[in-house]
């Protein structure tokens, strides 16, 4: 019986699914906070519009690429441009994102006495977690992409 033991726990592991939760990464933060300080209005303008459109949505970076290529403002901007402000774009759906996780985990005593949509506070806040951690691997993966030329992207959108 001793035998079996290690197989049973081997199956186990086989059929068990588990929720990976990433966080974004460090650069992609630092990026972010070099970045804002030094863009022109309008392409922060543009960074913080898309950010709220795509509050509470799951966001699909290749489509947001596409969307941005579309944008007037960035016609004549390159790939690698492109790329950098999706990047940016998404940090800051992850920062609304935490600002609305925030704002539900401390009214969520005064969400359950009195919940006129009928929305379940943990259900939102499942979402959301769900939602950052598509984000942050979205982000890190996007991060790859332009991670050796981070400075000349910042100088080129300037």
């Amino acid at each position: 019986m001793k035998n079996f033991l290690p197989f049973i726990f081997l199956g186990f592991s086989f059929s068990a699914f588990a929720q990976v939760n990433y966080t974004m990464p460090q650069e992609a933060n630092t990026f972010y906070n070099n970045a804002m300080q030094k863009l022109k209005p309008a392409i922060k303008n543009i960074i913080e519009k898309n950010a709220q459109k795509l509050k509470g949505r799951h966001v699909n970076i290749d489509s947001l690429f596409t969307q941005l290529q579309k944008e007037t403002a960035l016609k004549n901007s390159s790939k690698e441009n492109l790329q950098a402000i999706t990047v940016l774009i998404m940090v800051q759906v992850s920062k609304n994102a935490d600002t609305d996780l925030k704002n539900l985990v401390i009214n969520m005593p005064k969400n359950k006495a009195g919940n006129e949509t009928g929305e379940n506070p943990e259900n939102k806040v499942a979402t959301i977690v769900a939602n950052k951690s598509m984000i942050a691997e979205s982000v890190t993966i996007a991060m790859k992409k332009i991670s050796g030329s981070q400075e000349t992207l910042l100088d080129d959108l300037k």
